[in-house]
């Protein structure tokens, strides 16, 4: 009879979790893109003649591509396997001419002794000094972005803008939802040899910036949507709020409630505010007849900086003195909603923001203090902020854009 030792059986346990996870991501995906993406499961290839005898764990197929292959190889621990795995990759490149790309993926929630040895081989693979056949030693979260992004590379950028951000707002509902993640928060030595997520390090991060302590508070349950009811234009509910996702948490700190603005972007700079130049007045709390808020309408009317240089330049002035004061508002209107005529809903103003591409959350205080150190001398009128119209729109709206974090 053959036994296998208790450290042998958490191994194994743990490889079959991180292979599952990897499944249970990419037929996701599967579902999500139907027409872009095919898997399959256990990829095996062998030299004419010969057994099949060089394998992966998954085939990711791109029909829209012409069927370009991506090979993916799961393990919990470089050090064991990736030899072997290189091996592997050597042959299969030799024989499978549409195998563009092979990863080696590991879970996100591996403990940060194994995530080091993970960064040092990935550096590996790219140098010049070292021969891989892989493309990179990746975690779960990286393969996804990566799949997303590739599928998204040949529709408009309007389109591929609604794929990756929807998505993103999606994905942070189901992390926050996520029980095998609240096991890893409240005992993490423990679960993590069992239980693999590819999102734990962003629900950390996200349950730490609501004021949480990873060690200390234990949770009982997060509730989070991405159902935000929309803004009240002209008593028509039809605009999108600042907030993406909401969700409470209730742990033995008590219970408390979020918002969440999700920026899901590769650009450095995006629109954060398009409309009336009267609901920006209103934000700002001035008068209507104040110097300011004429120069703001007049500024609607004509669309740019230079409309006021050539035709108003004593409203330029007014601009350029008078705007920069309110900076920490703008900034908390434009980003989180605050103070806008539209909201009806506290869920609608966002409290926190989140950057995925380069990953980062930020409370609201701490944002609007960051924002405006960095950006306050990059932007027109004293402010960070880009300014100018939609198209086709000039006289009816303005369009400001602000600077991301990339």
């Amino acid at each position: 009879m053959v036994t296998i030792s208790k450290d042998n059986q958490l191994k194994n346990e743990s490889g079959k979790a991180s292979n599952e996870l990897i499944g249970s991501m990419l037929t996701d995906l599967q579902n999500q893109f139907p027409n872009d993406i095919l898997i399959q499961e256990k990829y095996a290839i062998g030299y004419p003649g010969q057994k099949e005898q060089f394998k992966m764990d998954y085939q990711i197929s791109f029909p829209n591509l012409s069927y370009e292959r991506w090979l993916i190889k799961s393990t919990n621990s470089i050090r064991e396997r990736i030899y072997g795995v290189e091996f592997f990759a050597q042959n299969i490149r030799n024989i499978d001419k549409k195998a563009s790309n092979i990863f080696v993926v590991v879970p996100n929630s591996i403990s940060n002794g194994e995530k080091r040895n993970v960064t040092n081989y990935d550096s590996k693979t790219k140098a010049n000094d070292y021969t891989s056949f892989l493309d990179g030693v990746i975690f779960v979260s990286t393969l996804r972005e990566k799949i997303l992004a590739h599928i998204s590379k040949n529709t408009s950028q309007g389109i591929k803008s609604n794929i990756l951000g929807k998505d993103a707002e999606v994905e942070i509902v189901k992390l926050l939802n996520n029980v095998n993640n609240r096991k890893l928060w409240n005992d993490y030595s423990n679960y993590q040899k069992t239980i693999k997520s590819s999102t734990f390090d962003i629900y950390k991060e996200i349950l730490s910036t609501a004021g949480l302590t990873f060690g200390k508070h234990l949770i009982s349950n997060v509730v989070a949507t991405d159902s935000i009811p929309k803004l009240n234009i002209d008593g028509q509910k039809k605009g999108y709020p600042k907030t993406d996702v909401s969700f409470k948490v209730t742990s033995d700190k008590g219970e408390s409630s979020h918002t969440i603005s999700v920026k899901n972007t590769e650009a450095k700079m995006v629109t954060v505010h398009e409309g009336r130049v009267s609901d920006l007045i209103t934000a700002l709390q001035i008068k209507v007849d104040s110097e300011l808020a004429t120069a703001l309408r007049q500024f609607e009317i004509g669309g740019s900086k230079k409309y006021l240089e050539d035709k108003y330049p004593e409203l330029l002035s007014v601009m350029n003195n008078q705007l920069r004061k309110y900076n920490n508002t703008l900034t908390k209107f434009f980003f989180f909603g605050d103070n806008s005529p539209l909201v009806y809903d506290p869920i609608q103003i966002a409290d926190m923001i989140l950057y995925t591409k380069n990953f980062s959350i930020w409370t609201k205080q701490d944002y609007v203090e960051y924002y405006n150190n960095s950006y306050s001398n990059c932007g027109q009128f004293g402010t960070p902020f880009s300014w100018t119209y939609p198209s086709k729109k000039r006289g009816k709206k303005i369009q400001v854009k602000g600077f991301t974090n990339n």
